[in-house]
């Protein structure tokens, strides 16, 4: 009779311990995903699944970066940030650029969402395999909102971009009426 008890309390024991580990791991591997990667994969996704690019192989992805819209506060503080920064090194005063840089840190503004470079291959249609980069717009959910040559980005970084309706309505269609 004690060896029952013995060997029950042994495999609640240890069951008990099997169920912690299997739930500490399920909950580490979740939290492991970062932000980054999350954008990584919906590009790869808007890539594969649309018809520009059948032939797309991912080389090289750049930091994923916040985009705030930009105030009359935030846009004076960054004028006078480059200011101080395009002085020579002993004409420099770090303690007030670094002032300046806390302050802007702190007036970000309204979140726009993320940009992301991605440097990519591509076939031609002679078959000749190409490099090309895009920058990616992704909204604040991490959806593809758009992607922009690097020629043309410089133009619109502070402005906001406009959904395409594929990224929106990925899995069910609704009629515009």
């Amino acid at each position: 009779m004690m060896l029952k008890k013995t060997v029950f309390v042994l495999l609640t024991t240890s069951f008990i311990f099997t169920a912690i580990s299997c739930q500490r791991t399920s909950e580490t591997s979740q939290q492991n995903i970062t932000k980054q990667q999350i954008a990584e994969d919906a590009i790869k996704n808007w890539m594969i699944s649309g018809t520009d690019y059948p032939h797309y192989k991912p080389i090289v992805f750049g930091d994923l970066t916040p985009r705030y819209e930009k105030s009359a506060s935030t846009l004076n503080l960054s004028i006078l940030i480059a200011e101080e920064e395009d002085k020579s090194d002993k004409e420099r005063n770090a303690p007030r650029l670094d002032s300046l840089k806390n302050e802007l840190n702190k007036q970000k503004g309204y979140l726009l969402g993320y940009i992301i470079p991605h440097k990519f291959q591509e076939k031609n249609i002679a078959g000749e395999t190409l490099s090309q980069e895009l920058l990616f717009f992704l909204d604040t959910a991490l959806r593809v909102a758009s992607a922009l040559s690097p020629e043309s980005f410089d133009y619109i970084l502070n402005e906001e971009v406009f959904f395409r309706l594929d990224s929106i309505f990925v899995e069910e269609t609704i009629p515009l009426e």
